[in-house]
């Protein structure tokens, strides 16, 4: 916000073009998708899914598999912020009965739920900002599921590294000896010193079931939220007016209460996003974003479009991980139109590439997902470095290969 504001005061662009971030369309789907998450939680939806997954799969590598693939399957649909936060406490419940360190499910967790972000439209805020881009640049936005190919690739490409992975012998989440063991230690004593704990929890486990349509408001729920995924889908309605939409009939249903709605918006986020695409916004009024493409495009000419895709895709994984995955997108999303402009390479091929790279938040664990799960079921940072980088060069290459089959 200071540099946002600090550009207008010294005359580089006039008040619209300084605040125009604040009224775009990619922010306020972003807020409806809030809204929406939070609407779920409280219709009780999804309450049991995660204890119903815990009780049906005994095994630690299905427990694994399938905690991860349920995150990855509800951050397809709502904030993956919020999914982590209704399979995080059944992560720490199944590290504790397995006997393992928390990080064990914690870091597939993290990552899957990221990943998870990369399938639709409102998987993630990055997706949203480059289908706006897209709108704005050619008149056609990406529909909701027009980034399910390379999101389920990586998807497929992650979870199979993984297998491998504990094939081997390796499991990515634990780490040498000593890391995160005060945090492990204290817990356990604690469970141990307070047993009373462990048996309510096993007694509220044991208690709820997964039943999406047993009430009236659950089936409301799901009912709405369908027919805002077809219309965006279809082409029907604009993602701000079909999840919005969505969001209202949840408030006029009384299943999302104002109180709840406004304390759910992350603003923060909402603050730091106008910010930035205000500051898009003004690289673009003033010829900076044009001055820069025309330099890239010089230094990429001749380069096939693969490998343009493939080089964009990883400067933006590489800014998303040292800044935010949403300045990623805002500040690559011109620049790759740019570059395309004056290449053979696609304008859509160009925008999904940074879609992808941009969601690609592996190499740090700088994500919200990432910090929140540190928080509760904390794995080495050095182990989800390793294995971020293992899986950001083969996914990274994996949507390079389907978009470039697909868009380009």
């Amino acid at each position: 916000m200071t540099g946002l504001i600090f550009l207008g005061l010294v005359g580089i662009a006039p008040p619209d073009i300084v605040f125009s971030g604040f009224g775009h369309p990619a922010l306020a789907t972003i807020i409806t998708v809030f809204f929406i998450s939070q609407g779920l939680i409280n219709s009780g939806l999804l309450q049991g899914l995660g204890q119903t997954l815990a009780m049906r799969v005994q095994s630690l590598r299905g427990q694994v598999i399938s905690l991860a693939s349920v995150s990855v399957l509800l951050s397809t649909i709502m904030n993956n912020v919020g999914a982590v936060g209704l399979m995080l406490p059944t992560a720490v419940r199944m590290a504790r009965r397995a006997g393992q360190s928390p990080g064990v499910f914690g870091l597939p967790l993290a990552m899957f739920s990221i990943l998870g972000g990369t399938i639709t439209l409102i998987g993630s805020a990055p997706n949203i900002i480059i289908a706006s881009y897209m709108f704005s640049t050619t008149g056609q936005s990406f529909r909701m599921f027009d980034y399910a190919p390379h999101g389920l690739a990586m998807f497929t490409v992650a979870m199979l590294t993984w297998l491998i992975c504990k094939t081997c012998g390796i499991t990515p989440g634990t780490g040498a000896a000593g890391e995160n063991c005060g945090y492990i230690k204290e817990n356990i004593e604690d469970q141990e010193n307070d047993p009373t704990e462990s048996i309510e929890t096993d007694k509220l486990y044991e208690a709820k079931s997964f039943a999406p349509l047993s009430t009236r408001k659950k089936q409301f729920t799901l009912l709405v939220l369908i027919l805002a995924i077809a219309a965006v889908s279809s082409g029907l309605l604009h993602p701000a007016y079909g999840f919005g939409g969505a969001a209202l009939l949840m408030v006029f249903a009384g299943i999302l209460k104002l109180p709840d709605a406004y304390k759910c918006i992350d603003l923060k986020i909402v603050f730091f996003l106008g910010a930035m695409l205000g500051i898009g916004q003004v690289l673009e009024h003033t010829g900076s974003l044009d001055l820069l493409s025309s330099a890239l495009a010089e230094f990429t000419e001749g380069l096939p479009p693969f490998w343009l895709i493939v080089m964009l895709l990883f400067v933006a994984s590489g800014l998303s991980n040292a800044i935010n995955n949403a300045a990623s997108a805002v500040f690559m999303a011109p620049l790759a139109v740019g570059i395309a402009s004056g290449s053979t390479l696609g304008t859509a091929a160009a925008l999904m590439a940074v879609a992808a790279g941009a969601n690609l938040t592996l190499l740090l664990p700088t994500h919200q997902a990432a910090l929140m799960v540190l928080s509760k079921a904390p794995f080495p940072v050095s182990s989800f470095m390793r294995f971020g980088l293992v899986l950001t060069a083969l996914c990274g290459l994996t949507a390079a290969v389907v978009i470039t089959l697909i868009w380009q």
